[in-house]
């Protein structure tokens, strides 16, 4: 039976990492002699001091999310997705195609398709990786990294090459129909899309399927112990297979997503990163999907309060990416964490105990 002081170490692990990243971040902005409460208070302003900047933490949140999500259902099955950007730009691709190319088709159905289209691009950027990891055994972090740059160079080259528009002054896909753009759920003070509605029915989806069905078991199995899963027979390779091209797939939706509902054709360049930004929140909440949509509405935040805090505080918005770092290295040695508070745990005198 599980000690109660156990139960919490997997709660008080990620709060131990944030204050960390923010008690060393709080550490450069003194640095540069800037007061961290002034700082952080000027971020949390630009986040979420009002409606508009809400708005604006929300729709930022939604590709994070799902490239959060993305890289969680790799983890589920025991490997690392950390090929998201690339398959999120090539989803947004795939969307933009669709979106700026197909014809007469009623609103509804243009959007799905084109939704759709974006899933099957990111899930086609992660079937060569797939195959390789499956048939050959490859090294996952090394072609995932390769296949990152070749979807941002990919990219650059239909933007400006076949799909350029002529006459443009700035490289990007021509200007998707209306037909295929995203619905807006509010469009005062700011617009927010229906993207935040597929990102909850997403992750309710996840939640059901790896915590109440078969085969959301079997996945975890796999991603526990891939022999014990192997000689129960699970085939653990078809499963690992199914998460890295749903991640592709989930990444894909992140772009298409972007380009449907906020910039309506896809930009070079584009994406600030979300793929990246996916991969801490996704560690940091063991992949759960409700802390996964938390995490990434969190992380929305600071992307956009850190633009306030550049302008009002003189801290530059770069300070987000330091406390992202901090956090991966810190995830990384998240083991050392856990260790080190059931070691406190185990020294803080019981209630009622018996004196010596």
């Amino acid at each position: 039976m599980k000690n109660s002081k156990d139960s919490l170490v997997p709660i008080l692990t990620p709060v131990c990492i944030i204050l960390t990243a923010m008690l060393l971040a709080s550490g450069l902005i003194l640095a540069i002699g800037v007061n961290p409460l002034t700082a952080y208070g000027q971020m949390l302003k630009g986040a979420l001091g009002s409606l508009n900047n809400l708005i604006n933490s929300l729709n930022k949140a939604v590709p994070i999310c799902f490239a959060a999500f993305a890289v969680a259902v790799s983890t589920w099955a025991g490997i690392f997705n950390i090929g998201v950007e690339g398959q999120l730009v090539f989803g947004a691709f795939g969307s933009a195609i669709a979106g700026a190319y197909l014809e007469g088709l009623p609103p509804t159905l243009h959007v799905t398709l084109s939704l759709l289209a974006g899933m099957l691009f990111g899930m086609l950027f992660a079937l060569l990786p797939t195959v390789l990891y499956v048939a050959r055994d490859l090294n996952l972090l090394v072609v995932f990294i390769l296949m990152n740059s070749i979807a941002k160079l990919l990219i650059t080259f239909f933007i400006v090459g076949p799909f350029a528009v002529p006459g443009q002054m700035y490289a990007a896909t021509k200007e998707i129909q209306k037909s295929a753009r995203l619905p807006y759920l509010v469009t005062n003070p700011n617009k927010l899309t229906a993207g935040i509605l597929i990102v909850i029915v997403v992750g309710l989806l996840l939640w059901f399927y790896v915590g109440k069905t078969t085969s959301g078991y079997r996945l975890r199995a796999c991603g526990e112990n891939a022999e014990a899963a192997r000689y129960a027979g699970i085939r653990v390779k078809r499963y690992q297979a199914g998460a890295l091209l749903a991640g592709g797939a989930l990444a894909g939706l992140a772009g298409g997503i972007e380009v449907l509902g906020t910039y309506h054709r896809l930009f070079d360049g584009f994406s600030p990163g979300y793929g990246f930004d996916g991969i801490p929140i996704a560690m940091l909440a063991s992949g759960n999907p409700f802390g996964i949509m938390v995490g990434s509405f969190l992380f929305g935040a600071l992307r956009v309060g850190s633009t306030t805090m550049q302008s009002k505080a003189g801290v530059s918005s770069e300070i987000v990416t330091f406390i992202q770092g901090v956090l991966v290295t810190l995830i990384a040695a998240q083991y050392i964490i856990q260790f080190t508070i059931k070691k406190l745990a185990e020294h803080k005198p019981e209630k009622g105990g018996a004196k010596q």
